[in-house]
């Protein structure tokens, strides 16, 4: 019955859609500049990464101005995982924003970058990382994750011995926007442990502890931002002293701030799954029915709260459980995927045509994982045939994998040979984690003020095979 299911299902993903996209991503359509992309194609190649420089400086600024207006004296910090293109993290530079850097080569290069204040975090930092974090404390602020790595951090220092201290800050565990997963187990000390922790640090000479932090991901309301700011408020007053409360810095509340208006197409599960699901759950006959008629493949624009309303939340509980207690701690903040996503677009050349599906020159490698195969699409356009109307065709990449799969549909009125197409919102979480595979990775091109840049040059094979025996 399953393997009947599924059958069906491809048989559906091949018919086309009725329906018309949203409006506000049908403007978004219209509002393409298809010459540029086109031009770039021509002139430097497909598969490559596309980069907008100007739509990142105007989301840069649009985050930068709304927080600061409901959180004055708010302090950016852009977080490098998210997409660590030099000439990307260098723009969020000129634009006033610090560096949240998780790992040895981003440190590095946010002090290559010559960045003032770096916040270095993560949850199993080596010997070396926190090396050259002391070498540069000056400038590094370490976000402690555990116990083992401040008894590191104390010997490396010289532990009771007189010199300058490192500064740092406690990563709480936070709790994720929707449900707690084990995951999330992984990182920062557990809220009780807190008078501990700070006994040890206070103890130790070379040593300061300046600010707290936290984290959750993904949070489409200000929910997940305003339980911990509770929480942790909470917890502060009643178990920390309040002399010592008032020598803190900083607050730090992380990213996670999801996109607005970014498009995904969703690949639902099989509809016997669901049914079977909603049955559980007490669904009603009338729910059994619309489900029967459920486009697996349907688009949709993610519904988030305006980032206007999550600034409003989290300063009116920053009011109510911080502020009181320090009125002078500056507020942190480290944005990433929602500056970073809508600035790149992955631009791929159809090079071979099915009779169910078309082959592109880029792979998924690209992207660093089996997201697009395994739950969620993004929009892709044609170029050469833009349509406001989605087009039913399994899209292919060229890897040696039944799993390069980048979509089901696209924006076009047709797809030929030839053709370049646009897959949109791809400045996230693409190119800082893709794969060594099979394929050469591509350019990252940018483009700003009417010009283009290469800003990383295609992969090659002395890159590809450095420090290998050959």
């Amino acid at each position: 019955m399953m393997k009947h299911l599924r059958e069906e299902l491809e048989k559906i993903c091949l018919e086309e859609i009725r329906e018309s996209p949203p409006d506000a991503f049908h403007d978004a359509i219209k509002r393409i500049d298809s010459g540029v992309l086109l031009e770039s194609a021509g002139t430097y190649g497909t598969p490559q990464y596309f980069l907008d420089v100007d739509d990142l400086k105007e989301r840069a600024a649009h985050f930068a101005r709304t927080v600061r207006n409901h959180i004055p004296g708010s302090e950016l910090f852009y977080a490098f995982k998210c997409n660590d293109l030099p000439l990307l993290v260098g723009t969020l530079k000129e634009a006033g924003y610090q560096a949240d850097v998780a790992g040895l080569f981003e440190l590095e290069l946010a002090l290559r970058l010559g960045f003032d204040r770096i916040l270095f975090s993560g949850p199993g930092k080596s010997m070396g990382e926190l090396e050259c974090a002391l070498q540069n404390r000056e400038r590094v602020t370490v976000i402690a994750d555990n116990f083992d790595e401040l008894r590191m951090l104390g010997d490396l220092a010289g532990n009771g011995k007189e010199g300058p201290a490192v500064h740092l800050g406690f990563r709480v565990g936070g709790r994720p926007a929707a449900g707690s997963g084990a995951k999330w187990a992984k990182f920062g000390f557990e809220l009780d442990q807190l008078p501990e922790v700070a006994r040890f640090v206070d103890g130790s000479p070379n040593m300061d502890w300046a600010g707290i932090h936290f984290h959750a991901s993904w949070n489409k309301t200000p929910r997940a931002y305003v339980e911990n700011i509770r929480r942790i408020g909470g917890f502060l007053e009643r178990h920390i002293p309040g002399d010592r409360l008032r020598r803190l810095r900083f607050l730090d509340i992380g990213g996670g701030f999801y996109p607005e208006d970014q498009g995904i197409l969703f690949k639902g599960m099989d509809r016997g799954v669901m049914l079977d699901i909603l049955r559980d759950r007490g669904g009603d006959e009338r729910a059994l029915r619309e489900i029967q008629h459920f486009d697996p493949y349907s688009f949709d624009v993610t519904e988030v709260e305006p980032l206007d309303t999550f600034a409003a939340e989290i300063s009116r509980c920053l009011g109510t459980y911080i502020m009181p207690l320090n009125p002078a701690i500056s507020i942190y903040l480290e944005p990433g995927r929602f500056i970073a996503t809508h600035s790149t677009t992955i631009l791929l050349k159809v090079v071979a045509v099915k009779r169910d599906c078309v082959i592109v020159d880029g792979g998924i490698n690209m992207l660093g994982d089996y997201k697009f195969f395994e739950y969620a699409f993004s929009p892709i356009v044609n170029m050469t045939r833009p349509s406001g109307r989605l087009m039913r065709r399994i899209i292919y990449g060229p890897l040696c994998d039944p799993c390069d799969l980048w979509g089901y549909s696209c924006y076009a009125d047709g797809l030929q040979k030839g053709d370049i197409l646009a897959v949109l919102h791809q400045g996230a979480y693409t190119f800082s984690t893709a794969w060594r595979f099979i394929k050469p990775l591509p350019p990252y091109i940018a483009y700003s003020g009417g010009g283009y840049i290469v800003a990383k040059e295609a992969e090659r094979f002395s890159d590809r095979y450095a420090g290998c025996r050959l």
